[in-house]
């Protein structure tokens, strides 16, 4: 019988723990964490000198616009720190529509609708990515 104990105790048991972070992983927070941070303290100020300026920021329009605004300066920061996003595809295209003249708006808007639908396809299927 001691045999078959010290046999036990010699089993490795296996848990669900996480393995420990890789180093390229927590960088990448480190750096999405920062941008975070670096978002939220620009938008606070945005929207801080737009209220000394008497314009509304409780309305739901309001709310909205900045919504979109605060996903396109984080996108803006991610892609300075060479990381892209849906919105970074999204904002490429926007600009193309608006600032190149030689394009035809119908085949921009037909390049947006096309993208946005494959960012639908790609958050169905559940594929990791950065919002």
């Amino acid at each position: 019988m001691p045999d078959e104990d010290e046999k036990q105790s010699a089993e490795i048991i296996q848990g669900p723990w996480k393995k420990s972070p890789n180093k390229d992983d927590t960088n990448l927070q480190e750096t999405i964490n920062f941008v975070d941070n670096l978002t939220e303290s620009l938008i606070i100020q945005m929207i801080h000198t737009i209220k000394e300026n008497k314009i509304d920021v409780e309305k739901e329009s309001f709310v909205q616009n900045m919504s979109l605004i605060i996903e396109m300066v984080r996108a803006t920061l991610l892609k300075q720190m060479s990381l892209n996003t849906n919105m970074i595809k999204i904002t490429d295209i926007l600009f193309e529509i608006i600032f190149n003249s030689d394009c035809e708006l119908k085949s921009n808007i037909d390049n947006l609708k096309l993208t946005m639908d494959k960012i639908k396809e790609e958050e169905d299927n559940d594929s990791p990515e950065m919002a």
